[in-house]
Formats: C-alpha cells, structure tokens, sequence
C-alpha cells in the first residue's frame, strides 16, 4: 500500500498568515488520508499545532523582528522578504527531499520563490491565499482592467459578480504594483486555495479562476482557524476554575447584549486614538470588551480590569473565537483582518468596521456593501481619512447602531450573518463544501505527483 500523500505546509511570517496554514496542516494530519509538516522559524514553530510535526529554519534579519506584522516601518520589509526567502526557500527544498513517498506543498500566496522550488524538486505546488476571494479577486480585476490613472471612486471592473464602488485609497496601491509577480509566481501551481467557504464567496472564487482567461483550479478549504491552546502561552482553559477571566466575566451579560472590541495582534492605534474609543465604548451605553492584546503606546493606562461599563484586557493574547462564539455578544467592532471577519462571520455576529490597512478596507465593502452584515464606524476617502483620530462620537453612533436589535435594518443584518455563520460551520464540517473542495485537491495532488507543474 503506498504512503499517504505528505503535505509541506510553508506559512509567511506574520502571525495572521501563519496561523490559518497552521489549521490547515492540523486539519490534513487528522484527515486520514495525507500526512504534514509545517516549514518555518523557530520564533513561530512554538505557535504550531502540537499535533504537526515542525521544520525550523533558522532565520535571522538586522533588528531582531521575527513577525512581519510587528516590523517598526514598511521600509524594512523589502530585507524581511529577502531574508526569509534566503532561510525558507533551501529548508523547503531539504523539507521535500526528505520524503521518499508522494510530496506537495502548500505555500502562502506571498512566498513567489516557494512554487519555482516544488518545481525544482518535482513535485506540485498550491498557493494558499490568507485573504479571502473578494479582496483578492477585486485587486486583480483592478490591475487587469485599470485605466491609466485609477479613477475616484472606481467601479470594480471586468464583469464582477456583483456592482462595487471602492475609492482609491481602499485600493492598496503598493498591492496592486506587486501583484504581477505574485501573479506570475501563482500560475506555477497546479490549484489555489483561498481561507472562505462556498456560502460566502463562490461567486468571487469563481470570478478569480476566470478572471485572466487562463482558467485554473480554485479551491474554498476554509474556514481555517487557530484552535485555541496552539501554543503554550497561549492556552485558553473553558472549563472549570481556569476557565478564561474574559469568558467568566461574558458569562454574566445578558445574551447579545455585550459588544466585542478588538483589533487584530498589533493594534496600530494611537494613543490619542485608544482615548477616543475607550470614550466612544463608554458613551455608547453598551456594555463592552475591550482587547488590545499588543502593548503600545498608551495601553498602560489600561490594564485588565471590569467595570460598570465593561471589560478591559491589555496586553495578552484572548480567545478570539471562544468570545464571539459566547451568547453574551451581539457586535463586534473590528479592523476587518479576514482572520477576524471568519471568526465574526462563522459565530453569527454582525460588525462595526474600522479598517486600517492592506486588504481591509476591501473585506469592509464585502461585508457592508455586499453580504450587509456590517456597519462603517468611518467613511474613508482620502489617506487623511485613514490616518485622522475617529471621535468618540463617531464610535458610539456606530456601536449603537450595530447593537439596536429592536430596529428592523439591525434585525435583518443579524439574521443575514446567522445563516452565513450556520453556512460556515457546515462548510467544514463532514460533508460540508469545504471538506468537499479539501478532498478534492487532495485528489488532485496525487493525480499530479511525479510530474511538474508544468503539467
């Protein structure tokens, strides 16, 4: 009987990338059917499912950062790439050799040097995007059909699924003038593979496998989330007198009446900014939880602690998933990470947008414009917009119009992310569309082993 197809999962660094790939590997090591191994550093080896045997290459870059998110400005990351290409890319390639049986790896959509290396060793590629099939379809349909000078605001061209308007600066140019190469680098792998589900994106799925005229096989394998406890520190104990301060606290809210604070691992807010939420959160009348789970600049004012108001946690990691899975919350505001969307999405609760950078501002429009199942803390018109202080204001207008369940638009949002969070967790559950497309790439890649991908 032959081994079993061996995966090599090769996960970015920066946590919101490796953490949905890491689900993945776990994912595939349970299926029966493939084996895997995650190929990284040593920094994020220790987030690594314990259920998936880990590679570490060593990784070193001027500076010390070892989280792309966490690098101090955007001038460093050209030597952050670099660097981990320099690490990754032979550790892959030693990752592949040392299997004798049926061998595939699954890279991050960043990495355009991992697909030439699987083709250097024989063996298939996928490309496994972090971001959802909107976002990324919406970029390429840009790039691909963009005028000269991108108008303001831009109809997403090209025959989208569905009519949507972005302005400029929800565009991330810096993106958009990378994407031929990651482009290029995709069109070496025999599939992709996007982090959604079908309920949510097939039409956008279906637009990406089209989109160039060169058809190619398109997968939705989500969605694929840490699983609380994936490292040591990290543990979230549900049960008992360890359980979670922050669930013990949501335990004794009234059902949907707590709205969920959070921007992804690096904040990115000011410290005037923090104020102004924090007042904002106040003033809404609703009660709140609150999390910045990196230290930065003005959160030592706010350590973990309860209040009338709500709950406020500074500082360390807090079980994302268990919290807007919780029957306390109602809402949840959010930077609009697709890590963060799923999560929100896949427990049924509606969200305030507040995006910051990258494909963010993208997932907003999905999410307002589109599925209508979230609400805009802020319109975002010009890079001044982006970077100027929201007002209290503006954030209790949008909490209270996010949490009002009495109103009819509030009760019709609600019920719209419910379905598409019943939808989401059927998608991965035995049966589920998801599990479907999963099964079905994995066919694929032991059809295709022992050829390129050329073929």
């Amino acid at each position: 009987m032959p081994a079993p197809l061996h995966l090599v999962f090769v996960p970015f660094l920066a946590r919101s990338h490796f953490a949905p790939l890491a689900a993945a590997a776990a994912a595939a090591c349970g299926d029966g059917t493939t084996g895997a191994t995650i190929l990284t550093t040593p920094h994020f080896a220790a987030l690594a499912p314990p259920s998936v045997p880990v590679r570490a290459a060593p990784f070193s870059i001027p500076g010390g950062h070892e989280d792309f998110s966490l690098l101090p400005d955007e001038s460093s990351a050209p030597a952050f790439f670099f660097a981990a290409e320099a690490a990754l890319a032979p550790a892959l390639a030693a990752a592949v050799r040392a299997h004798a049986g049926a061998v595939a790896v699954v890279s991050d959509a960043v990495l355009h040097w991992a697909p030439r290396v699987a083709r250097e060793c024989g063996v298939p590629h996928v490309t496994f995007h972090t971001i959802g099939a909107f976002a990324a379809a919406s970029m390429v349909a840009v790039h691909l059909h963009r005028p000269d000078v991108l108008e303001d605001p831009v109809a997403v061209p090209g025959g989208f699924p569905v009519p949507v308007e972005l302005r400029r600066v929800h565009v991330n140019e810096e993106a958009l003038a990378h994407l031929p190469l990651f482009r290029a680098a995709e069109a070496g792998s025999c599939a992709v593979a996007f982090n959604s589900f079908s309920a949510l994106e097939a039409d956008f799925a279906e637009y990406y496998r089209n989109v160039d005229g060169s058809p190619k096989k398109v997968f939705l394998v989500g969605p694929r989330r840490a699983t609380p406890g994936v490292a040591s520190s990290d543990v979230a104990v549900t049960g008992g007198a360890e359980r979670d301060p922050i669930l013990r606290w949501l335990d004794g809210q009234e059902a949907g009446s707590v709205v969920y604070a959070c921007f992804g691992s690096t904040c990115g807010l000011s410290a005037e900014q923090l104020r102004e939420l924090g007042a904002g959160l106040r003033a809404s009348g609703t009660p709140f939880l609150w999390v910045i789970p990196a230290a930065t600049e003005g959160t030592e004012q706010h350590d973990e602690r309860a209040s009338g108001h709500g709950m406020v946690v500074a500082g360390r990691w807090a079980p994302q998933a268990e919290i807007l899975a919780h029957r306390a919350v109602g809402g949840f505001l959010s930077h609009c990470g697709w890590n963060s969307v799923l999560d929100a999405v896949c427990a049924g609760v509606p969200l305030a947008t507040w995006p910051l950078r990258a494909e963010q501002f993208l997932n907003e429009a999905l999410l307002v414009d589109v599925l209508r199942v979230g609400v805009r803390v802020r319109e975002v018109g010009s890079k001044a917009d982006v970077e100027a202080v929201v007002p209290a204001a503006a954030v209790a207008s949008a909490v209270g119009k996010l949490m009002d369940g009495g109103a009819d638009e509030a009760a019709a949002r609600m019920a719209r992310v419910r379905e598409l969070g019943v939808a989401g967790r059927a998608a991965v559950a035995e049966g589920g569309s998801s599990c479907s497309d999963w099964a079905r790439l994995v066919d694929e890649l032991k059809a295709l082993h022992g050829h390129s991908n050329d073929a």
